[in-house]
């Protein structure tokens, strides 16, 4: 109810509490039910701000969002796992005289989902190449 209000500010306290919480060790929770990646972690951020709605035009789907970016894929996969669904024309178009478009909400597994993530430590990142080795360094003296 309270990001109905101010959806940034309710997800600003919400991320400072868990932080805080983590670091006095305070959180004793199992793992979440639902594990997100980076971009489910964003996307349910940005549902929860009211900053996405969905469209389909000509047999494609489309995502308009406003801050962060969310991919159809991503929303897709959102709405397989229960954590959010779309409910049918109840935004305004993305432009004058055009169709309404479907908001995004979460669902209770979506807002269970994203409570538990905002306070679990962020996912390890995906292994990227070695970084390359250092060049041997060299005075520019000679030994005799």
């Amino acid at each position: 109810m309270l990001t109905a209000l101010a959806p940034e500010a309710a997800m600003r306290c919400a991320d400072t509490l868990a932080h805080e919480i983590q670091r006095r060790r305070w959180n004793a929770s199992d793992s979440p039910l639902h594990p997100l990646s980076a971009a489910q972690f964003t996307a349910l951020r940005e549902i929860t701000c009211g900053n996405v709605a969905a469209t389909s035009s000509l047999g494609r789907q489309y995502v308009h969002y406003r801050d962060e970016r969310v991919l159809v894929g991503t929303l897709r996969a959102l709405e397989e796992k229960g954590l959010a669904n779309r409910v049918p024309e109840s935004a305004p178009s993305a432009y004058e005289g055009g169709p309404l478009q479907d908001r995004v909400r979460l669902t209770p597994a979506g807002i269970t989902a994203l409570a538990a993530a905002i306070g679990s430590p962020a996912a390890p990142l995906a292994p990227g190449p070695a970084p390359a080795p250092a060049p041997a360094r060299t005075t520019g003296r000679s030994r005799t």
